[in-house]
């Protein structure tokens, strides 16, 4: 990614100006890019003057041609003044591009040949999510069991409550916990077994794509806050008409490709990346105690004072946690969560609906099914008619 020459940017070689919008250009200082490549430098004995006009243009600069480390990119936005003497060229990063070239006193380049070519480096989209299929919230009870057939589309398994034990062979299996993740690849077949007493949460999302590494493929992958907040976006999307969001399905498509992205990222970080600060470590563990605290105690503590008088912790300080972990203030995540848990209760007791509202703290049953109408696009009671217990 290169950086753009605004206001902002610093260079040796370079600084913006402003620009008169109104003024009339010399024409014949409006130069056409054709290239993405180019073995030849300009040089100016004399300040010059580069303004952008039609699509981008790369500006490459240095002061010795003869050191590649020495080269400096920017994308030309508005104008800028190169300094005498600089070495530069302009490529092309758009199927058009033109730009003003204006020296001072109408001097001529000296043109040098460089031996390589300097040359636009494209980046490279790896990773596509073509298709999503499907996405199912389902609750499995102590004893069930799911066996998944070889097929031609990707699974991604989201254990979102309890456990699931994976039976990868004969005699290996592997435990799922809460917010742990499992990516069947095409051709591959598993086990889901769940013996945990009570009943397990399960989220799984069929699509197809293209470019994800098999190192993420076959093992327990535990997702981050923000990963598990894209998560219950997904959820709550497929839930969603596409007359009250025209975009779902978009929507979906990104969220989806963000959370394989961020997982392939993670994989590939290397030791000294993972390392953090004492501070970072601390506000960590500090974050995932709260969020832990929240989940075992939500019927009973589910306001904000609450987990300020409990981690004697300013509201500050916790609002800063939250925004920072998964970009949700404090009363945002316990909202979420309590009504993650009022689904789970409708699934799993025999409760109605108002004891439900009251158990979790809902001052009465329509202000309850409010909240819950517009987090998961159906009402407690249509949700509850839909379910087979």
């Amino acid at each position: 990614m290169y950086k753009q020459s605004t206001k902002n940017a610093t260079s040796k070689y370079f600084t913006s100006v402003k620009t008169n919008h109104q003024q009339i250009k010399p024409f014949n200082r409006l130069v056409t890019i054709k290239r993405d490549r180019s073995q030849a430098l300009l040089r100016f004995n004399k300040p010059v003057i580069l303004t952008e006009h039609k699509g981008l243009a790369l500006l490459v600069m240095t002061d010795t041609p003869d050191k590649k480390e020495s080269f400096q990119f920017f994308i030309l936005q508005n104008a800028v003044q190169l300094n005498a003497g600089v070495y530069f060229n302009t490529l092309s990063l758009t199927a058009e591009c033109k730009l003003y070239l204006e020296p001072s006193q109408n001097e001529e380049p000296q043109i040098i040949t460089l031996k390589e070519a300097i040359k636009v480096e494209k980046e490279i989209k790896r990773l596509k999510i073509e298709n999503v299929f499907g996405l199912d919230y389902q609750v499995y009870s102590s004893g069930e069991r799911i066996l998944n057939h070889p097929q031609n589309y990707y699974e991604l398994i989201i254990v979102d409550q309890g456990q699931a034990s994976i039976e990868v062979s004969y005699n290996k299996q592997i435990l799922l916990s809460k917010n742990s993740a499992w990516l069947i690849f095409p051709g591959q077949k598993n086990q889901i077994a769940f013996k945990e007493e009570g009943m397990t949460t399960l989220i799984s999302i069929l699509f197809s794509g293209q470019g994800l590494a098999e190192s993420i493929a076959q093992r327990p992958i535990h997702l981050g806050h923000r990963q598990i907040q894209l998560v219950s976006r997904l959820v709550n999307l497929a839930a969603i008409s596409e007359d009250k969001c025209p975009f779902y399905y978009d929507e979906m498509v990104t969220s989806l490709q963000l959370i394989l992205t961020q997982i392939h990222n993670g994989e590939n970080k290397t030791e000294t990346e993972r390392s953090t600060s004492m501070r970072e470590n601390y506000e960590n563990d500090l974050f995932q105690s709260i969020i832990d605290f929240l989940q075992e105690n939500v019927g009973q503590l589910h306001q904000v004072n609450d987990l300020v008088e409990v981690f004697n912790i300013s509201r500050s300080s916790l609002q800063s946690l939250f925004n920072k972990y998964i970009g949700q203030t404090p009363k945002q995540y316990i909202n979420s969560l309590r009504l993650k848990q009022s689904k789970l209760l409708i699934h799993e007791s025999k409760m109605t609906l108002s004891e439900i509202a009251n158990e979790l703290g809902y001052g009465s049953i329509q202000y309850f099914s409010r909240a819950f109408s517009k987090e998961f696009g159906i009402s407690p009671s249509n949700y509850a008619k839909s379910i087979v217990k």
